[in-house]
């Protein structure tokens, strides 16, 4: 795990709209509690389940070191539309985006979060 003195959480705001610094797999590398959590519920579906395989360098950092590197939504605006947020697109939000958020009240947040800050850039 990462010294805690060397890796500091600070708010992070995804491609999407998530707040990567209130998620566990993030904060997993400097809580020990968190990966230890983590560890008991991935122990279902993995085998060898240990802290150090909880992650993520966000979607901004090295694609290798991102918890998901499949994202719809980091391919469209990063790699595709060459955009730092989803809001930025012409489109949004598009109907992705909305059914993404349809069936996860994470997203919700997200969505809101994108909203504030198109708001913010008028």
């Amino acid at each position: 795990m990462k010294d805690a003195k060397t890796f500091q959480i600070k708010k992070i705001i995804s491609v999407c709209g998530l707040d990567c610094s209130a998620c566990q797999i993030y904060q997993a590398p400097i809580n020990p509690g968190i990966a230890y959590k983590l560890v008991r519920i991935f122990n279902q579906m993995w085998d060898n389940v240990k802290p150090g395989d909880f992650h993520c360098s966000t979607c901004r950092g090295e694609i290798s070191e991102c918890w998901t590197k499949e994202c719809w939504i980091r391919d469209c605006c990063v790699n595709d539309k060459k955009l730092d947020y989803c809001y930025q697109c012409q489109e949004f939000p598009c109907k992705g985006l909305e059914e993404r958020v349809s069936k996860n009240k994470r997203y919700k947040i997200a969505l809101k979060n994108l909203i504030k800050m198109k708001k913010k850039e008028k």
